[in-house]
């Protein structure tokens, strides 16, 4: 059991995402506003770029079936 939940909290997934969370807390002075912000910010940002990516996707497969 110690294994398990050793393999699932040191696993990059998990640590890397945590390391910046708490680089942004830090660099804000752990202003949870600012820091909901920045978050909700780049997780908008981020859901728009892929579906940006998904769109051109579909849109070239369309484009190369029609010729």
């Amino acid at each position: 059991m110690k294994a398990l939940i050793e393999r699932q909290i040191y696993s990059p997934s998990v640590v890397l995402p945590m390391v910046a969370l708490m680089e942004l807390m830090v660099s804000h002075d752990f202003n949870l506003s600012q820091v909901g912000a920045i978050v909700a910010t780049r997780g908008a940002r981020a859901a728009l770029h892929r579906s940006r990516g998904l769109f051109h996707g579909a849109h070239r497969a369309h484009a190369a079936v029609a010729l």
